[in-house]
């Protein structure tokens, strides 16, 4: 017997997940802007900054269009059958939720790829194919709401599942791709200035950088999955996608963020010790970057506010 669940239990749960998560984007969203603006890194305000500010207002406006789908599924439709209002996904409400999560999905593989431009030297030829899979994204996640913008919705609801699939496709291959190449160039640069044995600074930021990256890998893997099983019509079978989709813009919002928090902050922690065991010394994390000459450098920061640099 196949495994089934109703959809209006599935966006039930799912309202409940993306609160929750957007809590949770919430805290790390203020911490960024904290840091962000103590430390005065000006140099990261222009572009990281916009971008986690779009992020966060995108992410609240599908909290809300999930909330308010919600209500309405669930309280004051006339309809007189909460399925069938869930299953009726070309609604106006939901075309919006959707044009949104299309937005923040496309949005925050940019930032992934902005990140994976800074550290490999602003190097064009390496971010080729990923900056077209990330408009390829957007073409056909665009395109498959455009599809129940029309007038007789049902009439393209395949072509419609088709330009999903594409979509949902690339974005989780690129996803996988820049986190390769992002964490793949700093192991490189580690081992360029000999600093890779042991619990060293460089693991700890490829550890950060691959974390993030397999949360939402891992994330968009699972949802591709759960959308290839997903009944057509919603009324019947594994209905599931609909807790991790729409759930996703928080989770895509959250990992960006917490990655920009982390920079800003210049790779510090107060949990380990420099001295192999007093309490209270911040132990110097080391920052990788790009010279205007082309050449390498490495930047050590500590919470005591000392700086050092070595050209590699």
């Amino acid at each position: 017997m196949a495994p089934t669940f109703p959809i209006d239990k599935s966006y039930l749960v799912a309202t409940w997940l993306a609160a929750a998560f957007w809590g949770a984007f919430t805290v790390v969203f203020i911490n960024c802007m904290v840091s962000t603006i103590t430390l005065h890194r000006r140099q990261l305000l222009k572009i990281n900054t916009a971008a986690v500010i779009v992020l966060y207002c995108l992410a609240t406006t599908h909290i809300s269009l999930v909330l308010a789908r919600a209500i309405q599924g669930f309280i004051n439709h006339d309809e007189g059958n909460t399925v069938l209002y869930f299953a009726d996904i070309a609604r106006p409400i939901n075309r919006s939720k959707d044009m949104v999560y299309i937005t923040m999905i496309v949005l925050a593989d940019s930032v992934v790829l902005w990140r994976c431009y800074i550290v490999w030297n602003k190097n064009l030829f390496v971010i080729a194919l990923p900056t077209i899979m990330i408009i390829g994204t957007a073409i056909s996640g665009y395109t498959a709401v455009g599809h129940w913008f029309q007038k007789d919705p049902l009439a393209g609801a395949q072509a419609a599942i088709h330009w999903a699939v594409a979509m949902l496709a690339m974005s989780m291959t690129t996803n996988i791709i820049l986190t390769i190449l992002t964490a793949g160039r700093i192991w490189y640069m580690s081992r360029k200035v000999g600093n890779l044995s042991g619990n060293t600074p460089y693991n700890k930021i490829i550890l950060l950088i691959v974390e993030s990256g397999l949360v939402m890998g891992v994330s968009k893997i699972i949802e591709f999955v759960l959308f290839q099983i997903a009944p057509g019509d919603g009324l019947s079978g594994l209905n599931a996608l609909y807790i991790v989709m729409d759930s996703m813009p928080q989770i895509m919002g959250i990992c960006p963020t917490f990655i920009i928090m982390v920079v800003n902050s210049g790779f510090t922690s107060m949990s380990l010790t420099s001295d192999g065991g007093r309490h209270g010394v911040a132990v110097p994390m080391v920052l990788v970057a790009a010279k205007p000459d082309g050449s390498m450098f490495t930047s050590t920061h500590s919470t005591l506010g000392t700086q050092q640099s070595e050209k590699v």
